[in-house]
């Protein structure tokens, strides 16, 4: 069992302090996006394949690698063990995607802090295994589709609140200065604290330092396994996440983005870049 010194010492805490957000605000994105990213999966194998025990087997086997990490307040909090009831996890997850106060939201931790990394936690190894077992199941190419798919919902889901808080609406002029802040929002709601290197009327580029979602994966599984994941999946994910919010704002044809630089693929930092189209 960790001491309360060792949880706080995770990278997660000095990168939400970073970014100016607590613990008790950024549980739910956590724990009820891992109710989302459940949801979006089960509804994703729904669209794509028509045998149910194909697709039960399919998430029979992300739960039960799951449970064999050994994520012990998680597996005991979700109720996982080595044999998965798939119909009492979506239930659990279901609820906690749609209730703020479901009870297994703080019951991850014996304080607030405990909890949100645990969900951290639980979060990256799920991720982890749905690409990989997707992978497995349906091959590289329809395994990265179905993949890139769900992100693509978490980036488009965001949008219109991330729209709002911005205030950004359809007579807004879509600037650099515009995409600049809305990258940042959608980076700091993850606690990957964000720094503009370069900014110009053309041009915004910007370095993510500290990934908790990339830290917490490789401390639980190690770096070659988690690279084995990451540079097939994340790098490609990362890069179709920004097209589709440049899609959907209307400017796709007017801006590109891109992803040169990726911890994850064994950078030092994230590197993106947004850049007017000639």
């Amino acid at each position: 069992m960790e001491t309360r010194r060792e949880i706080l010492d995770n990278p997660l805490f000095p990168a939400l302090k970073k970014v100016n957000h607590t613990p008790d605000q950024d549980i739910f994105v956590w724990s009820m996006g891992m109710g989302l990213h459940n949801h979006n999966l089960i509804t994703a194998l729904d669209a794509n394949i028509k045998d149910t025990d194909f697709k039960e087997s399919i998430l029979y086997n992300i739960w039960k690698a799951f449970y064999a990490v050994n994520l012990t307040r998680p597996n005991k909090v979700l109720d996982i063990s080595e044999k998965p009831d798939l119909k009492r996890l979506n239930t659990t997850l279901t609820n906690i995607m749609n209730d703020a106060k479901h009870p297994a939201i703080l019951g991850m931790g014996d304080s607030v802090e405990e909890a949100i990394l645990n969900w951290v936690r639980a979060f990256a190894i799920f991720d982890f295994n749905i690409y990989v077992y997707l992978e497995k199941a349906l091959g590289a190419k329809d395994g990265l589709r179905i993949y890139m798919g769900l992100w693509e919902s978490f980036a488009l889901g965001e949008l219109d609140h991330v729209k709002e808080s911005l205030g950004i609406d359809d007579q807004t002029n879509i600037t650099t200065d515009i995409l600049g802040k809305l990258s940042q929002v959608y980076w700091e709601s993850i606690a990957c604290p964000y720094h503009v290197t370069k900014h110009t009327a053309d041009v915004h580029e910007a370095e993510i330092e500290v990934c908790p979602y990339w830290e917490n994966m490789k401390e639980i599984l190690g770096e070659p396994v988690c690279r084995s994941m990451t540079t097939k999946a994340e790098t490609a994910t990362s890069v179709n996440y920004y097209d589709a919010i440049l899609k959907a704002l209307g400017v796709f044809d007017k801006y590109s983005f891109t992803m040169d630089k990726f911890q994850c693929a064994g950078d030092n930092v994230c590197r993106i870049r947004f850049e007017r189209r000639n």
